[in-house]
């Protein structure tokens, strides 16, 4: 018993912040720790065994989520070390992945763009004079280059639903204000977000990938994609693309360079992670990274992302061979809802990803863990 309570003493130090909505975690985690060490080791070491690995737990950093590398007795840590490995060696094939294919209805219920959109396209790549409608305040504005860094007042979190005084309210992310409360939080560009998809494809032209041509061919059979995005006197627009192959390795991760007359408004960082000197060592448009990717993805290759709809939107492609993982985890209280990926990577895969607030997302890691919720 006396050898028990200093696991259950380690274990509740060590799950301190996990323990108010996981109250029994200590003690059972306890209990089967102390029924492993007993059966691995001799009867007059099991003391000194049980000392040493309740110091070894003391060591471990302390979890912030239940699906924390941390979390659990030692034979668990050990398989899910294991499963990680073999979870990585997992090469995604186009056979693996077939039968996860979303049919086309379905992607176009989820917002993807399944047709070229009616029009020339790129007739209006930019909106520089024009009076919009700020995505973050609601006030109208005129779109012009090197805005006023300060003339926009808004909140950048979202609305979650707590429980305030013992009340359920809706309160932002950012600054803990409720929904009733007016004014922001933030200043910044006033900035505009179109969806229409007549609209993107006045500013940028849409096209589908090319058909696969063989046998000489160097397009792959599956591709995770992620991209990330900034605002622009032509609406938001792709301001880097990272592609990772079936095995897990990076195949493409470059910045893109704004079309001509494109100007940006606000790179987005808190979000996008792009800075000024990201764009400045750009050297392809969008029509050149496009066909730099026609060269690793055709027709038929199959993409896998989270959200991809919205990546495919930005880069102009239709495609029509989607694994959206919005779609394969989908949100317990069904569409429109979706599940954030941080929070997919974290239940799932017990990865924390998208953790700054100040440094912003990075594509490439993204695209790798949408790959793994697949493999997964």
């Amino acid at each position: 018993q006396s050898m028990l309570k200093v696991l259950y003493d380690r274990f509740r130090d060590l799950y301190s912040s996990i323990l108010p909505s996981n109250p029994t975690l200590a003690s059972e985690h306890a209990l089967r720790q102390e029924e492993e060490l007993y059966k691995s080791s001799s009867k007059p070491g099991y003391s000194m065994t049980v000392i040493q690995y309740a110091g070894q737990i003391k060591k471990r950093p302390k979890p912030t989520h239940i699906s924390h590398d941390s979390v659990g007795t030692k034979a668990d840590i050990a398989a899910r070390a294991e499963q990680k490995k073999s979870l990585k060696a997992l090469t995604l094939t186009r056979a693996n992945l077939e039968r996860y294919v979303h049919p086309v209805e379905v992607l176009a219920q989820w917002g993807y763009i399944t047709a070229i959109p009616e029009g020339p396209g790129g007739d209006a790549s930019t909106m520089e004079g024009q009076s919009m409608k700020c995505e973050r305040c609601g006030d109208k504005f005129t779109v012009q280059a090197n805005p006023g860094a300060e003339e926009c007042t808004f909140h950048w979190g979202r609305l979650r639903t707590m429980n305030v005084s013992g009340e359920r309210a809706r309160v932002r992310t950012c600054c803990a204000k409720t929904d009733s409360e007016s004014g922001g939080c933030t200043t910044g560009a006033h900035v505009f977000y179109d969806t229409d998809p007549i609209v993107l494809h006045a500013r940028h032209p849409f096209s589908f990938l090319p058909p696969r041509s063989a046998p000489r061919r160097t397009t792959l059979d599956v591709i995770a994609l992620d991209c990330e995005m900034i605002y622009t006197t032509g609406g938001m627009r792709v301001a880097r693309v990272s592609l990772i192959d079936g095995a897990g390795a990076t195949i493409f991760d470059d910045f893109v360079k704004m079309d001509e007359g494109v100007k940006v408004l606000d790179y987005n960082t808190r979000f996008s992670g792009i800075k000024p000197e990201h764009l400045e060592r750009a050297t392809h448009d969008l029509a050149g990274i496009r066909e730099r990717l026609h060269a690793l993805m055709d027709a038929d290759s199959i993409l896998v992302g989270h959200a991809l709809e919205n990546d495919l939107k930005t880069l102009r492609i239709i495609h029509h061979r989607c694994v959206d993982t919005a779609l394969l985890f989908p949100h317990g209280s069904g569409a429109p809802y979706r599940k954030a990926l941080r929070d997919l990577a974290r239940e799932h895969l017990g990865v924390v990803i998208q953790q700054s607030t100040t440094a912003g997302h990075s594509s490439a890691e993204d695209a790798s863990v949408t790959l793994d919720l697949v493999r997964w």
